[in-house]
Formats: C-alpha cells, sequence, structure tokens
C-alpha cells in the first residue's frame, strides 16, 4: 500500500498575518484540543429539502443533527491564552448536520454553521466547516444557582443563532433521563469540503473532499428527552429551505476531543472548466 504523505509549506506561519516569529497568526496549527457542552436534537428532515442543501455529489434521506454548544479549544501552542486571553479560546457555536452518502459509505456533513468568534471561524474553513460570523447563546448552568445548578430530569434549556436580520435557528431541550450515547455516532465519519477558489492564471482551484480525524474523544455525561426545533434562515442563509419532518429527541452532554489532520477523500476536480 502507498504511503500518504501530507505536503506543508516551509516558509515560516500556519495562517495569516506573517511575521517572522509568528505570534499574530489567527490560527496556530495544531494539535487542537477541545471542551464542548452541547445542547442537540436528532430530527428527520424530508428528503427533498436536505437534498437542496447538499452539493451535487453527496445525497441524504433526511437525517440529521441541530446543535448550540460552548467550546473552550486551544492549539498546543497557546495554553497560555487560557489565563492570558481567554477571548482567544472561548467560543459558541451552532449547526445543522446531515447524515449523507458519498461514494456508497454514510458520513456527516455540515450544511450551516455559524460561530462568534473570527479565529474560529478560519479555523473551520481550514479543515471545510461553512462557517459563519452569528450571534449565538444558551442555556449555562452553575453548581450554586437554584434549580440551574445540574442537569437532571425536567429541566429546560435552550439556545439560539442570529445572523444579519433573521433568526437562523431555535432549540429547546427538555431533559428526561441519562443516556449511554448519542445517535451522531451512527451517522459515520466526517465529510467537510475544502473550497478556496482561484483568482488568476495559474492558480490552483482548490476543491478537496476531506474527513476531519479526531485523534482522541470522550464523552462526559449524557442526558436524553424531548425537543423543539424552529428553523429560520434570511437572505444570505438558505435554512429556510430545510423543512422538519419529525424531532426525534434532544440531548444535553460533554464532550472531550483533540483533532491534528484531516484526511483526503478526494480531489473533486470533474467540474472544473477553463475561464476565459
Amino acid at each position: 500500500m502507498k504511503k500518504m504523505v501530507m505536503l506543508q509549506n516551509s516558509n515560516n506561519g500556519f495562517t495569516l498575518p506573517l511575521t517572522k516569529n509568528d505570534k499574530s497568526q489567527i490560527v496556530f496549527p495544531p494539535p487542537w484540543y477541545y471542551g464542548v457542552t452541547y445542547i442537540s436534537a436528532h430530527v428527520k428532515f424530508t428528503r427533498e429539502s436536505a437534498n437542496m442543501v447538499l452539493p451535487e455529489f453527496l445525497t441524504t434521506d433526511g437525517e440529521g443533527w441541530v446543535y448550540i454548544a460552548d467550546f473552550i479549544s486551544t492549539s498546543e501552542n497557546n495554553w497560555d491564552y487560557m489565563y492570558q486571553d481567554p477571548d482567544l479560546v472561548q467560543y459558541m457555536e451552532g449547526a445543522i448536520g446531515l447524515k449523507v452518502n458519498f461514494e456508497g459509505k454514510n458520513y456527516l456533513y455540515f450544511p450551516f454553521m455559524w460561530v462568534d468568534k473570527d479565529w474560529a471561524l478560519v479555523r473551520g474553513w481550514l479543515d471545510g466547516y461553512p462557517k459563519k460570523i452569528a450571534k449565538i447563546s444558551m442555556t449555562k448552568l452553575h453548581p450554586l444557582l437554584p434549580k440551574y445548578n445540574k442537569a437532571e430530569a425536567g429541566l429546560k434549556m435552550g439556545g439560539y443563532a442570529v445572523r444579519g436580520g433573521g433568526v437562523l435557528l431555535r432549540l429547546q431541550v427538555e431533559l428526561k433521563e441519562k443516556a449511554d450515547s448519542v445517535p451522531l455516532r451512527n451517522f459515520g465519519p466526517f465529510l467537510n469540503i475544502r473550497r478556496f477558489a482561484s483568482r488568476g492564471d495559474n492558480e490552483e482551484d482548490l476543491y478537496e473532499v476531506v474527513s476531519r480525524v479526531r485523534d482522541e474523544s470522550i464523552s462526559g455525561e449524557i442526558w436524553k428527552g424531548k425537543a423543539t426545533v424552529e428553523l429560520g434562515g434570511y437572505v444570505n442563509d438558505e435554512v429556510d429551505l430545510l423543512k422538519v419532518e419529525n424531532v426525534m429527541g434532544g440531548y444535553y452532554y460533554t464532550l472531550y476531543f483533540k483533532v491534528t489532520k484531516t484526511q483526503l477523500l478526494t480531489k473533486n476536480i470533474q467540474n472544473v472548466v477553463k475561464v476565459t
């Protein structure tokens, strides 16, 4: 079997801006570490509407996943940011995912994803996530608060994502009982699209289908219950194309994972044409 080799540019800097000491780059090199708290819903979209938000080479039966999440994340290079500048290691995220079929295998693909920090957006684009900036909020717990001090049966939690003049999604979950896992594990590995268009002669028009690989993953406590999902959208977010057929359950859970690389599935070059 031919060994795969990861090619990297020998110039300094992982991302812009480029300086001699690399301390100004917006995203530092992996490995990247994540501690996440999720409010999520397992949903079924109509098949027709779900396929409307996919590229031509992907298909889906409409099974999906919607979440709002609170992230703490850092590179191996900047653990000191945890105390020097906490804003550079914390962000909120909202997303809509679909179980898709690609070349006979199931994958998890996100047609929509939003974050509230620029560095989280750029890092997502590097790995092929379609992130945009939005206002995102969710219920948080505190151990000394009355009522909202821990996950328990009957607790109601919620979150939303707003961008521009439109509410993109609103999610509410009522917890019922502990669970051993979340349905997301049955969707398959991640499938992302790294797309960087060319702007001039002899430039590479990059279109790579990749899978983001998790080196480590540890689940914390998982709760399940019932959920309600409201989808909106606006002039630049076609979320309104999706039609929810059924909400199969709601989940609240925590997760740790570590990421170092993506795995190339294919370079999608069959539709490249010469522009004159």
